[in-house]
């Protein structure tokens, strides 16, 4: 059986800080570390407050991505190197490199990338995200430097399928929404745990505003083989449940779809899907309350599993 490590992109947002995050997950991607370098005080208190089987993965600081853009200047294996520091207190077995969507991956960076990968200790490898190559296929000599230097590929395998073959493999889970705006229902998840295929190891983090609810159900569906509910009501009811925290009225039907299709809620016991399989039944009218929305859904009587 493969390992699956299950979690998201840090727990700043999660009632009860790192603590009650271990208590829920077994795994978490540090994206603090990209931003600042992390002080050695700091990466011991996270390690001190986790199970031992906890696994951290990190982001490598953007000196060494954005500002170094991956060549092997004294000033990008000194951010490296820091990284890595905090890499081995966390005894974090991934270091991410997320490259900016304006680097192309040529010669100077191809260079450095080698040197970098160079310097991991032993039991700790390089994740590159190459956010130029986002949906493409990677040049020949980025995919044969990564494969001689045993870099991971990192893509979102709700979209795209890793380029490199190894037996670890690591997603960030983002969806196709804008601006990370984005909830996975099941076929979406089961789409995503087939796609991890038959590595030996296989790290899933999700990074969507509700990051820590999908988390929870893909956990959830991996340990049991059935996802839980989204919500406590069904049907419309569960519509009704999605749009009441933050709707917006008045708003049309194209807005409502816009603004809220992306959530996942119940349509029974069994089946959840995009809040958007029953706003696109509305008539094309403007809205004036979530109980207006709801009452022209219930007189339409739309068949929640079509569409």
């Amino acid at each position: 059986m493969a390992e699956s490590l299950v979690g998201a992109g840090g727990w700043g947002y999660f009632s009860g800080g790192l603590e009650a995050y271990a208590k829920a997950f077994r795994f978490a991607e540090v994206n603090a570390t990209f931003y600042r370098q992390t002080p050695e005080a700091m990466a011991r208190r996270w390690r001190s407050v986790v199970p031992p089987e906890f696994v951290f993965s990190i982001k490598a600081h953007r000196d060494v991505t954005h500002a170094g853009r991956l060549r092997a200047s004294a000033a990008g294996r000194d951010a490296f190197g820091r990284s890595l520091r905090t890499a081995q207190i966390l005894r974090a077995p991934f270091v991410i490199l997320e490259s900016p969507a304006s680097l192309k991956i040529e010669s100077g960076p191809l260079s450095g990338l080698s040197d970098l990968a160079g310097m991991m200790p032993r039991g700790t490898r390089i994740r590159l995200e190459a956010r130029a190559y986002a949906g493409k296929a990677l040049p020949k000599e980025v995919a044969r430097t990564m494969e001689e230097c045993g870099i991971v590929d990192v893509v979102d395998l709700s979209q795209t399928r890793p380029r490199v073959a190894d037996d670890t493999r690591y997603t960030r889970l983002f969806g196709p929404g804008p601006h990370n705006v984005y909830q996975f229902d099941d076929d979406e998840m089961r789409e995503i745990d087939r796609a991890g295929g038959d590595a030996v190891r296989v790290a899933f983090t999700f990074h969507g505003v509700r990051m820590y609810m999908d988390a929870a159900r893909f956990v959830t569906f991996k340990r049991t083989g059935v996802f839980p509910a989204a919500t406590p009501s069904r049907g419309l009811g569960s519509l009704e449940a999605v749009l009441l925290p933050d709707a917006r009225f008045p708003a049309s039907k194209h807005e409502l779809v816009q603004r809220h299709g992306w959530k996942v809620i119940d349509l029974d016991d069994g089946a959840r899907a995009h809040a958007d399989r029953l706003l696109s039944a509305l008539p094309r009218q403007t809205f004036g309350s979530v109980g207006e929305v709801v009452q022209a859904l219930a007189a339409g009587a739309p068949d929640p599993k079509k569409g």
